[in-house]
């Protein structure tokens, strides 16, 4: 009988905060999101494992974090600055949330991500946001909904989902808008080259009904203070007072929270953008 001893050597810390850099918000919130999935088996379920991450949320500020001065508010620790943002895409997106239409089509997501790869996991979780800029080039972006410019074309991956999405203004300039949407559609193409299950690629224009499963996808940021909006969203500093005024007029009300509302409900201080 033959008995073998393997011993591996690991790295210790001085430090809370050594120790909490340590961590990768990546690999912590695809590890967080299928664990979480795993027990979201029904569509209750699915409501239940929205308010345990939000409970957790909170667990690790109160643990790791720092409380405000003179405030009941507490300051996610930030050295996992971007976790938050990962998981507030979980609650809301296809996987816990309720943008897929019937539980079926959920269901089948559940199960490619329980199943998928990091780097799809990943996707799954935290879309991928690319704005195509004059000249052919591509500009890449938060995911939030203040991307939806009407002279933009935006591509969106959300690993399993590839959109395409025109604004009114760009969709009314027969050939910027043909030439964008090709360029568009290259970029979908080469993001997706190697990835199984091969992603479907959907394109539709501003204001369409197809649409709103490319809304649904970004976070609501439109209802944030102005000066939140540009510290999270720099790119809102490029566009004229015109351009800016278009863009606020365009968006509808809903009562979802936006990141920064969803973090003071939790009574937490929103974490610095990266």
């Amino acid at each position: 009988e033959i008995t073998r001893v393997i011993t591996m050597r690991l790295q210790t810390v001085d430090g809370l905060s050594a120790y909490l850099a340590s961590v990768q918000d990546d690999v912590a919130s695809v590890i967080i999101g299928k664990r979480t999935v795993l027990r979201a088996r029904t569509a209750s379920d699915a409501i239940d494992m929205r308010l345990t991450i939000d409970e957790r949320v909170k667990d690790l500020a109160l643990k790791f974090g720092t409380q405000v001065p003179k405030s009941k508010l507490y300051r996610f620790p930030k050295e996992l600055a971007s976790l938050p943002g990962c998981l507030f895409h979980l609650r809301r997106g296809p996987l816990l949330g309720s943008i897929v239409g019937h539980e079926d089509e959920r269901s089948v997501l559940r199960n490619l991500f329980l199943n998928a790869s990091f780097d799809l996991s990943f996707r799954m979780l935290a879309p991928r946001c690319i704005m195509h800029r004059e000249g052919g080039t591509f500009e890449e972006l938060p995911a939030y909904d203040l991307a939806m410019q009407s002279n933009a074309a935006v591509v969106l991956d959300h690993g399993t989902d590839i959109f395409i999405w025109l604004g009114a203004e760009l969709a009314a300039q027969e050939g910027q808008s043909a030439a964008a949407l090709a360029a568009c559609r290259t970029l979908a193409e080469e993001l997706s080259e190697l990835r199984f299950p091969a992603p479907r690629i959907l394109s539709f224009k501003e204001g369409s009904s197809q649409a709103r499963y490319f809304v649904s996808r970004l976070i609501p940021a439109h209802k944030d203070p102005t000066y939140e909006q540009e510290s999270r969203f720099p790119q809102l500093r490029t566009l004229t007072p015109e351009q800016r005024s278009r863009l606020k007029s365009s968006f509808i009300h809903f009562d979802d929270h936006s990141f920064c509302e969803w973090m003071r409900s939790l009574k937490l201080v929103p974490p610095e953008p990266s």
